[in-house]
């Protein structure tokens, strides 16, 4: 027989009563204290996992519980009697700096392979098997919103507008899936001269950008970079990455909602950043193909993004985690 003292919670109350446990050779266990006095088989309670020196947590059929300081005690108890389980492993496992330092090593390679290859496939793979009302309904408002507190109304001259409107309307035409788009005019004011594409199939364009293009085909080829995002579902897919990463990055800390949420966000937005310079050149992908098949120069895009950085650079504009890619990769690529 061995006998240690322990902390017995009677399952109704939080108090807690000082008791002796003796632990008997044919598996039975005995608890006494004051208003305490209990007789159990080994068959008829249980033991939660060793972890670490975490006092053992002894449920009896009643639902109270006896909480034991000496694990060795209960270890040797149970594999007498050949009650071991798994928590015997794992303690040897988190015991060991071998062991310990595998499962870091194992955590991270785990990590970076989510990160570099798992969520964008699963992301891309799930994004092109949804309905396209998904996108749809992810631009639903952003317009409104935005010509509340950015944009005001195009002062752009009427006849570019409809220059550039009907050659959009011939790039529909030949683009599959895109007769539903369209394309707006917006001054950008603090934005400057950009364009984007809403997941609802809008494509704004801001009077700074045209009256830096000196060619309409300029505008054409940075259209077709927007188009590009639309038929790659980079919304979808960037909603997508957002969630799986924030839980992935969540599980591996094991720490969501402390103050270390703040360590927690830095990776996810770095990971993501990488994720949007990955769009943006699938984006300019798009853009080659469109310019190369229609026969148009291809310097139009490059001379475009040239003056947009002069643009940008004048204003005092400085993106140290900028989402594109370096803008003279891009640049040279079209030259």
């Amino acid at each position: 027989m061995k006998k240690t003292q322990a902390e017995y919670y009677d399952g109704v109350s939080s108090n807690s009563t000082p008791v002796a446990l003796e632990l008997h050779d044919d598996g039975s266990l005995c608890i006494s204290g004051k208003g305490v006095s209990k007789l159990c088989l080994l068959n008829d309670v249980s033991f939660s996992p060793r972890l670490g020196n975490i006092p053992r947590v002894i449920t009896l059929p009643d639902n109270a519980t006896c909480h034991v300081h000496d694990n060795d005690l209960i270890d040797a108890f149970l594999k007498m009697h050949k009650k071991g389980d798994a928590s015997s492993i794992i303690h040897l496992l988190e015991s060991r700096i071998v062991f310990v330092l595998a499962a870091v090593l194992f955590t991270l390679f785990f990590s970076w392979g989510m990160f570099a290859y798992g969520v964008p496939y699963f992301s891309r793979q799930i994004a092109f098997n949804l309905p396209i009302e998904v996108d749809r309904s992810l631009g639903q408002g952003t317009l409104e919103a935005m010509d509340k507190i950015v944009f005001t109304d195009s002062v752009m001259a009427v006849e570019r507008r409809h220059r550039l409107a009907s050659r959009f309307d011939e790039m529909k035409s030949s683009v599959e899936g895109a007769q539903d788009y369209k394309l707006l005019f917006r001054h950008g004011n603090e934005i400057g001269a950009n364009a984007f594409a809403l997941p609802s199939g809008i494509i704004v364009v801001t009077d700074e950008l045209v009256e830096l293009s000196e060619h309409d085909d300029e505008v054409i080829a940075v259209i077709a970079h927007e188009i590009g995002h639309l038929a790659y579902r980079h919304s979808v897919r960037m909603v997508l990455q957002n969630s799986a990463v924030a839980v992935l990055v969540s599980t591996v800390t094991g720490d969501p909602f402390s103050t270390s949420s703040i360590v927690v966000a830095l990776p996810t937005l770095l990971a993501n950043a990488n994720y949007s310079r990955e769009f943006e050149r699938e984006a300019d992908n798009y853009a080659y193909q469109y310019l190369t098949t229609n026969e148009m120069p291809l310097d139009s895009f490059a001379i475009i993004l040239e003056k947009i950085t002069e643009s940008e650079t004048e204003r005092g504009i400085e993106n140290y985690l900028s989402s594109h890619p370096v803008t003279s990769e891009r640049i040279g690529r079209f030259k």
